[in-house]
């Protein structure tokens, strides 16, 4: 594919993104029905979609032009590339720019408002009131790998890929953390990821379970387990007699963690039952719950086109409840380990000071804001027991 038709076929996929379908979907139906596409055209095309929908109002406000053509055009004159050399109608490539379209794009611009600037969702720009470094959310996210130190470690798992084609460089981030310089398509093949050596994981979710304390013989639950990838971090650590336990309430989510646990020997006892209507006792909660997903947007861009004050607002009394509920079955000298990948205060420390109003047994042992950065995606930990064990 030429670089233009590479652009014809992201403003299709784009517009039906922006039209509220998965893009991610979307992208793997343009790859099915398009075989004669290489890897190169696949990745190109991705990359031009997901850069569109982290950029979106933006990319528009350069152009002044509406739809997915209007955020292309202005994706590429930021690039300060020809649009012409895109837009010519030669081949399968997009149409010229009309001579309205023109007059539009070169006439002078406005100035970006914040919401604008920050590409989100005019109510959303208030709720980004921290230190971080939000125009991070505009670029691609870093690819990591968790090195599983049970069955490897850094200098032998970088060897190893390399060997296969993937060279990583060791980032400061967490202790268990390679970074992937270049290729990336070819990780679930290597024999690294096949014999459990490695994961894919953020290396700011790295971070955040180094940060817990697991004593030797803890009974652990993940509730809020998905496909297990902070289940196995924790297993990975290697400590004696720690029975862990995980539980999703939507099992389709939990099927990987099988499979991926027998891989990184680690044993998991994937639960079926709520162990909260259980009543069974934990020495550590780990809550992973939903939320906006806010510190991860620029992996999936298009959550933050998705997202309402609605849908939020229920997101918030989803987090209390699993927070009120999954403190009934902390042991009495046991821990509850809050954690999101969110930006914003409600899902954060605001969701922990209302808990503590509401529970005044309970008290904090320690609280991080892992920062949006180059090196990270945005997560929140709060770790907290109840007073009567100090």
């Amino acid at each position: 594919m030429t670089p233009a038709a590479r652009y014809a076929a992201a403003i299709e996929i784009l517009d039906r993104a922006m039209a509220g379908l998965s893009a991610e979907r979307e992208l793997t139906s343009w790859s099915r029905a398009n075989r004669f596409a290489g890897s190169k055209d696949r990745a190109a095309v991705r990359d031009i979609v997901f850069d569109g929908l982290r950029n979106l109002r933006s990319f528009a406000h350069i152009s002044g032009l509406s739809g997915s053509r209007g955020v292309l055009v202005g994706r590429l004159i930021n690039a300060k590339e020809e649009v012409s050399s895109v837009f010519n109608g030669e081949g399968y490539a997009p149409a010229p720019l009309s001579d309205e379209e023109l007059e539009i794009v070169n006439a002078p611009k406005s100035e970006m408002s914040r919401a604008v600037a920050l590409d989100v969702p005019d109510w959303l720009e208030p709720l980004f009131d921290g230190d971080d470094d939000y125009s991070r959310l505009k670029t691609r996210a870093p690819i990591d790998l968790r090195v599983n130190t049970k069955k490897s470690n850094l200098q032998k798992a970088s060897r190893a890929l390399a060997a296969d084609g993937i060279e990583t460089d060791i980032v400061d981030v967490a202790k268990t953390t390679l970074r992937v310089r270049g290729e990336t398509r070819k990780i679930p093949q290597t024999a690294s990821y096949k014999n459990g050596a490695i994961e894919l994981q953020d290396a700011g979710s790295q971070a955040l379970i180094e940060a817990l304390d697991i004593p030797d013989r803890t009974r652990v639950l993940d509730y809020c387990a998905g496909g297990g990838g902070k289940t196995l971090a924790m297993g990975a650590r290697g400590v004696r007699g720690v029975q862990f336990s995980a539980y999703d309430l939507d099992q389709d989510r939990l099927k990987a963690l099988r499979e991926r646990a027998q891989r990184a020997d680690v044993f998991v006892k994937l639960l079926k039952r709520d162990p909260v209507k259980d009543g069974e006792e934990f020495d550590l909660v780990v809550l992973d719950v939903p939320c906006s997903g806010s510190g991860a947007w620029r992996r999936s861009p298009d959550a933050k086109w998705k997202l309402d004050e609605n849908r939020l607002a229920a997101l918030v009394e989803t987090q209390a409840q699993i927070l009120s509920n999954c403190s009934e079955i902390v042991s009495e000298k046991g821990v509850l380990a809050y954690m999101t990948c969110s930006l914003f205060r409600r899902e954060n420390e605001g969701q922990i000071e209302t808990f503590l109003a509401q529970n005044p047994a309970w008290s904090v042992i320690s609280q991080q804001n892992f920062k949006l950065s180059n090196d990270s995606d945005g997560f929140f930990l709060t770790t907290l027991r109840k007073l009567t064990q100090l």
